[in-house]
């Protein structure tokens, strides 16, 4: 069976330019398959998302930050979006042939030769972490890029695992973890009133009494003049999209706000499709092997 990881990489920054750069330079390496790529210019950050082998994903990993420490300079960005690097997150996923250990594996091994030859702190998450304080990567972008510059010399929470104990001046810091499968699913609202989405995204948030598996903030779409509750769903088995989007619908209706409508960043499991299929046609055992094309793949 052949070997698949996912990697959706997050950039820090929304050039439609250097992704597509980005793109070209990695869609040659044999093994690797750049799957979906988008950017949004309101967050001011891009997804790279690509599946491949351990070996490739290492090398494509390595050039897309080489190329990041010369075409993106973390302390000038500005955008909606919680960062501390221009390569700002990369996640290993299993997916075929593969198990979590093999992931974590990948991400220590990414993680060394990151550090090592580019001089950027290195912080691993999730399932990678190797302290406690790290596991959660709301916790170690906590403050975004400004304050880890501040502290991460001096609060002993925020040293990082591998590299200095600095900032690089072009790519800040870099984030690598391994985690399962993630749906990063967003909501507009027909309103300019952060305020209300920031409302919404705490009913929302795990931490803060809502959906356990829920990570949300509220976002200004200035180039749409609306507002947006911006989630990750860490779990879509146990915090499913429908649970999630008919939270916030009837959030924003307390609010008198209309939902204008979600978007998915990057790509989401066949099955979370399923789940969502099933609630809104009423039939709660329809399965993914029902679905014609899950036979023919």
């Amino acid at each position: 069976m052949k070997r698949v990881i996912q990697s959706a990489i997050n950039l820090s920054t929304s050039s439609p330019f250097l992704v597509e750069k980005i793109v070209e330079e990695i869609s040659g390496l044999p093994g690797l398959k750049v799957a979906d790529y988008s950017s949004d210019p309101d967050h001011n950050r891009s997804v790279v998302t690509l599946i491949g082998e351990e070996e490739s994903l290492e090398k494509a990993v390595l050039k897309i930050v080489e190329i990041a420490e010369k075409e993106i300079d973390i302390s000038r960005h500005r955008g909606e979006h919680p960062r501390v690097g221009a390569v700002d997150v990369i996640p290993f996923t299993p997916w075929q042939g593969v198990n979590m250990e093999d992931c974590k594996k990948l991400a220590w091994k990414v993680g060394e030769k990151v550090a090592e030859r580019f001089d950027v702190p290195v912080y691993f998450y999730g399932e990678a972490a190797l302290r406690e304080e790290h596991r959660d990567l709301s916790r170690i972008r906590r403050g975004g890029y400004e304050l880890l510059k501040e502290e991460i010399d001096k609060v002993p929470e925020r040293h990082p695992d591998l590299g200095p104990a600095k900032i690089h001046p072009t790519l800040g810091a870099v984030v690598i973890g391994a985690r399962g499968p993630l749906v990063a699913f967003n909501v507009n609202l027909k309103t300019q009133d952060l305020d209300i989405a920031k409302a919404i995204a705490r009913k929302l948030r795990g931490e803060t009494g809502g959906l356990r598996y829920v990570k949300a903030i509220g976002v200004s779409l200035k180039s749409k003049d609306m507002v947006q509750v911006s989630m990750n769903l860490l779990d879509f088995k146990k915090s499913t999209i429908y649970q999630a989007f008919e939270l916030v619908k009837l959030e924003a209706k307390r609010w008198g706000v209309e939902v204008k409508g979600g978007e998915i960043i990057g790509l989401l499991p066949l099955e979370a499709l399923v789940d969502v299929a099933g609630f809104y046609l009423g039939i709660p055992e329809l399965s993914v092997e029902q679905v014609l094309e899950y036979h023919l793949f």
